[in-house]
């Protein structure tokens, strides 16, 4: 059998998704806790991928790994290994074809979740003005202002940017078939400090032709611990979830936006989520 699972983690205390040999990581544990519980011997023989891998920080709802197994999957018995204070939870499970590639997805989906205060008080900016910004990436452009760079090109289709308003906080979702390294950290950090930038800065068509004389925005990426990789959506996929570690997990993610909205105070808001420069 080949299994797919979707995976929820709280990367605060993680160095990344990717399995490092020197670090504790997400996908580090998950095998660890494969091999444990019996449904793996290793990566190889298993065939273990994982759709996205993270950068440090990160967090994700909707995260996805696949592996083969001869064992029934229960789900209780992997997270009771996943981590002991509940930061890696599986929560829905898929039996798929031999070979699936969780990495294809049709589309995922990205939210950067931020205080309404900051955005008001500290960044001079509005949810109107959130909006209109965030719509002007939506299409297909050349992303290469706005990513870390890397071997891939850099054009790609952002298919949909929303805002999420829950009053006190504001949620900036985006939803593309794949993304660039560092992409949504950089076009929030963009939007975010949209008011302060000159005019040229403030050409967003400008930008993103990717114009040859324009080599760096010098903004820093937004603030990774605020970024939720939310879903990755496949077709065909019947997903068997389960209801005990999706009360853990709303739980969780209620008690971490409660943190930004009520904790972070505006005045250490800057130092915080972002270090522009």
């Amino acid at each position: 059998m080949r299994y797919l699972v979707k995976v929820f983690y709280d990367g605060s205390n993680y160095f990344g998704y990717q399995r490092q040999p020197e670090h504790l990581t997400i996908e580090g544990a998950i095998i660890e806790a494969l091999e444990k519980t019996g449904y793996i011997e290793n990566t190889e023989q298993s065939n273990f991928k994982s759709a996205s891998r993270t950068d440090k920080f990160v967090n994700a709802i909707g995260n996805t790994f696949a592996f083969n197994t001869d064992k029934k999957i229960i789900l209780e018995q992997l997270n009771s290994e996943f981590s002991r204070d509940q930061s890696i939870l599986g929560w829905a499970y898929s039996e798929v074809k031999e070979g699936f590639t969780p990495k294809y997805s049709n589309w995922k989906k990205y939210w950067y979740i931020v205080p309404l205060d900051f955005v008001v008080n500290v960044k001079k900016s509005s949810i109107d003005k959130i909006k209109e910004l965030g719509s002007c990436f939506i299409g297909e452009h050349d992303f290469k202002l706005f990513c870390k760079l890397d071997h891939r090109k850099t054009i790609r289709e952002i298919q949909e940017f929303n805002l999420i308003n829950l009053n006190s906080v504001l949620i900036l979702e985006f939803k593309a078939q794949s993304f660039l390294w560092e992409q949504v950290r950089r076009i929030v950090s963009y939007i975010l400090n949209y008011e302060i930038l000159s005019k040229k800065m403030q050409n967003i068509k400008l930008l993103l032709s990717s114009p040859e004389e324009m080599k760096n925005l010098n903004l820093e990426p937004a603030n990774p611990s605020n970024l939720v990789l939310v879903e990755h959506k496949y077709e065909d996929v019947k997903w068997i979830i389960n209801e005990k570690a999706t009360k853990t997990i709303k739980r969780k993610l209620s008690e971490n936006i409660m943190k930004l909205k009520d904790v972070l105070s505006v005045n250490s808001a800057i130092k915080h989520f972002f270090q522009t420069q």
